[in-house]
């Protein structure tokens, strides 16, 4: 398996770079902050990190059984962006924590496709040939995303394995490698 590539966004307006990197355990409490704030504050769903036990124990939720939890972190130390690969079986992925601070977003930022493009390099070299994610039905940016990079929206009964995700109106999308 390859490294993880360390990647740097120009973010315009503030002039500094956004690093990409994989998660450290004291990036813990800026994670949680960045998602709960953007699932609750944006979203309205009403999450705590109790109905999401992978905020709980990232490295036992991600890294442990071989997948990765990658953020985006300013040169303060704020975390503004995660993005997670839940490792269900050898060849197949679930997408998760997909976040990214308001902003941060957007193409001149370029966040969003630095932590995704980090995923896939990890996916790709950890032999991973399928991912599939579930989204808030409210999410339609993220859905332009999904689309846009080649996700291809399915039912819920499409899933190949059963897996935990916080119940919602909720969207299914599945990327094949």
């Amino acid at each position: 398996m390859g490294s993880i590539p360390i990647t740097r966004s120009n973010f315009l307006s503030m002039q500094s770079p956004v690093e990409v990197r994989p998660f450290q355990p004291a990036d813990a409490p800026g994670i949680v902050a960045l998602v709960l704030g953007i699932q609750n504050d944006e979203f309205h769903l009403g999450l705590s990190v109790c109905s999401q036990r992978d905020l709980e124990d990232i490295q036992a939720s991600y890294l442990n059984d071989g997948g990765t939890f990658l953020v985006a972190v300013t040169p303060t130390g704020q975390i503004v962006g995660t993005i997670g690969l839940l490792r269900l079986r050898q060849d197949l992925g679930v997408m998760k924590k997909f976040f990214v601070s308001e902003p941060y977003r957007g193409r001149q930022a370029g966040v969003s496709k630095d932590l995704y493009k980090a995923f896939l390099a990890f996916a790709n070299a950890a032999g991973i040939r399928r991912i599939v994610l579930d989204t808030p039905s409210a999410a339609t940016r993220s859905h332009a995303f999904y689309r846009a990079a080649g996700f291809l929206q399915i039912d819920r009964g499409e899933l190949p394995m059963r897996y935990d995700f916080p119940g919602r109106d909720t969207l299914f999308f599945s990327l094949t490698l």
